[in-house]
């Protein structure tokens, strides 16, 4: 296994420590415009939701160079702090160290190891049911569910396939996780060459995505689905109750499945062809067109942020909206007011 495939490792790390290389010197020095430039294309990867190019590296030189640029892409994520490139950046690391991960054998454990999995056997592998749920929990497939596994003595089974996932999870985590870094903006300014076509990547990709609501009254929407709306909108993943939830809402109030679509695509994992289908079906694509639970049933699933005084007069998101949107209209309080005289 080398440390450069996989270079948020704790070997990875050591291994950059003890060269003593100074953050300046990969700002300045010429030997290391090479790792600049690698730095910066792992993060445009990372923005267009592509794949971050392999840039495997053969000699001693390359592996060097393709190991300091993981810091180095870190450092730039966080002098841009958006909170979509930082999601679709940890994504795009742990997909790439997925496609990386096809071509090892021995060295599969030994990456298990580093990120607290510790597989048994040779393969179907055993794992204890803590380690299995830190990485599976976001993992919203009914085939992740710990209730739909077998279950021995504490241990689980998974496949070759399955293992190799869990560890793309729970590099994803692992990247994500301390990010952004603390740095100092000298270091942000010096990068500024490598930060410009990232930041012009990352208004196309908003100005792309934005949507005209029209005429959906969106001062209409009830507390839960302003929350879900705030969180795609920062690129979160939603649990799949609460996206069925949102999806239903915003179909019933006639927005097209294709502009529903459009606001997934800052989710980290959006995959448009799946999540066309998905949205299609709850449209009524197969006969039955899905309306979106009541508030008792949100609140079941977690989906809930609290209530506010509309929501106490009410059992279902749907009749918020109606609600609201009568409030909304021009005259209707004073209507309202000259009813009660």
């Amino acid at each position: 296994m080398k440390i450069s495939d996989y270079p948020f490792t704790q070997e990875a790390a050591e291994a950059v420590r003890s060269r003593n290389i100074s953050l300046d010197s990969l700002l300045d020095k010429s030997l290391f415009q090479s790792v600049r430039s690698r730095a910066a294309e792992r993060l445009r990867g990372a923005v267009g939701g592509e794949a971050i190019p392999d840039g495997r590296a053969s000699s001693e030189s390359e592996q060097l160079f393709e190991l300091l640029s993981y810091p180095l892409a870190r450092v730039m994520v966080s002098c841009l702090n958006d909170p979509i490139l930082l999601r679709r950046y940890a994504l795009a690391e742990a997909k790439l160290a997925f496609r990386r991960m096809q071509h090892e054998k021995e060295g599969l454990v030994v990456l298990a190891n580093d990120l607290g999995i510790n597989p048994q056997g040779q393969g179907p592998w055993k794992i204890h049911f803590s380690e299995y749920i830190r990485a599976a929990h976001r993992m919203h497939s009914p085939k992740w569910k710990l209730t739909n596994r077998d279950l021995s003595e504490g241990y689980l089974t998974v496949t070759d396939v399955e293992l190799r996932r869990l560890l793309e999870e729970a590099i994803r985590e692992k990247v994500l996780k301390g990010l952004p870094v603390s740095v100092d903006e000298r270091i942000c300014q010096g990068l500024e060459e490598y930060l410009a076509p990232v930041k012009r990547d990352l208004e196309a990709l908003a100005a792309k995505q934005k949507i005209d609501l029209g005429e959906v009254k969106e001062g209409a929407f009830p507390p839960c689905i302003k929350k879900m709306l705030s969180e795609v909108s920062k690129g979160a993943n939603l649990a799949h109750s609460a996206r069925f939830a949102l999806v239903s809402f915003l179909l019933q109030i006639n927005m097209t499945p294709d502009e529903v679509i459009a606001l997934f695509a800052t989710s980290p994992d959006f995959d448009q062809d799946r999540t066309r289908y998905q949205v299609e079906h709850i449209a009524g694509a197969t006969g039955t067109r899905y309306k979106p639970p009541a508030c008792a049933t949100m609140a079941t699933y977690g989906n809930c942020p609290g209530e506010d005084d509309l929501c106490r007069r009410i059992r279902h998101p749907l009749s918020y909206y109606e609600r609201r949107s009568i409030m909304l209209k021009p005259g209707a309080i004073s209507s309202a007011k000259e009813g009660q005289t």
